[in-house]
């Protein structure tokens, strides 16, 4: 890699003027995945990097301007399971079922999270010793989260009781 030259980059305008677009404001948004990514983190373990984009229709006046494309938003809290982490396994459940898909699998396939969509509950935190928008939870886009994992259970309850 050290061989490649790297390629100019024309910007838009002049770098030195560039100021930091206003953050956007803390509340619930509904947000789309975009990308994901599985990096290793620093004590080796994997985990899912979600890239989710809010769109500018759905943004809150004097910030919507500033993101043409939408404002994207990072949520990389869901460990990679691996066998024994019961806690990783239970919140990538919650994950996948924040996102409207069925938990009640035994493989997991990233790519069907794209576009899916989920609310994103936004707070201000401190990255660097700056003011930023970053995800606090992220929430079934529905009113009723999908618990389809519970759903033999109930089957199995209601069966007892005829």
């Amino acid at each position: 890699m050290a061989d490649e030259t790297l390629s100019v980059i024309d910007l838009e305008d002049n770098l030195a003027e560039a100021e930091r677009p206003p953050e956007i404001p803390p509340g619930v948004y509904v947000g789309e995945v975009q990308d994901v990514q599985i990096p290793t983190a620093g004590k080796g373990n994997q985990y899912f990097a979600v890239t989710f984009v809010i769109a500018p229709d759905d943004l809150p006046d004097g910030v919507r301007d500033q993101y043409d494309d939408g404002a994207r938003l990072f949520w990389n809290r869901v460990l990679v399971p691996v066998k024994g982490n019961r806690r990783a396994l239970y919140n990538l459940r919650l994950f996948v079922e924040a996102l409207g898909l069925d938990s009640n699998v035994t493989k997991v396939d990233p790519n069907d999270w794209m576009g899916r969509k989920a609310k994103l509950r936004i707070v201000t935190g401190k990255y660097l010793g700056e003011d930023r928008a970053e995800i606090r939870a992220v929430e079934a886009a529905e009113a009723e989260p999908a618990r389809r994992a519970a759903a033999p259970k109930a089957r199995a309850a209601a069966g007892r009781r005829r």
